[in-house]
């Protein structure tokens, strides 16, 4: 008897930079859906889908299990897009937090870099300090 080989299609998790940001997942039901086997951490990875309400997360059967806000649709579309000229499925990170039965789901996700305008002063520059400090003026390290 010979096992047929099954081809899973290659994914790529979303974000690239690695997610700092919990983001509760909207109408997650704990035992609606087949979860994929969590990794030692306790994480999972889940697809993710783009539809007109935002972007849906997938169980291992492709059914949708919860959704992210439009919100998380615009800040990620750059890499959704990318997931999709490249020929990847993009997944998210996901574990589940509370007590058995009435858990939550949550994924990790991040905002995009953005420059703030405000420049670090440089070495060997003064810098006003608030009143209370010594002498008004202090000097970083140079």
């Amino acid at each position: 008897m010979t096992r047929a080989r099954v081809t899973r299609p290659e994914t790529r998790i979303v974000p690239r930079a690695g997610g700092h940001v919990t983001v509760r997942v909207e109408g997650f039901r704990e035992g609606d859906g087949v979860l994929p086997r969590p990794d030692r951490l306790g994480r999972f990875k889940l697809e993710v889908s783009r539809d007109e309400h935002g972007l849906r997360l997938l169980d291992a059967h492709g059914e949708t299990i919860g959704r992210l806000g439009a919100s998380w649709g615009r800040t990620l579309a750059d890499e959704l897009t990318g997931c999709d000229r490249d020929g990847v499925v993009p997944v998210v990170r996901a574990s589940l937090v509370g007590p058995r039965g009435e858990r939550d789901m949550f994924v990790l996700l991040s905002w995009p870099g953005r420059r703030t305008g405000v420049a670090s002063p440089a070495r060997g520059v003064r810098v006003p300090v608030p009143s209370g400090g010594a002498g008004g003026v202090r000097h970083t390290a140079g």
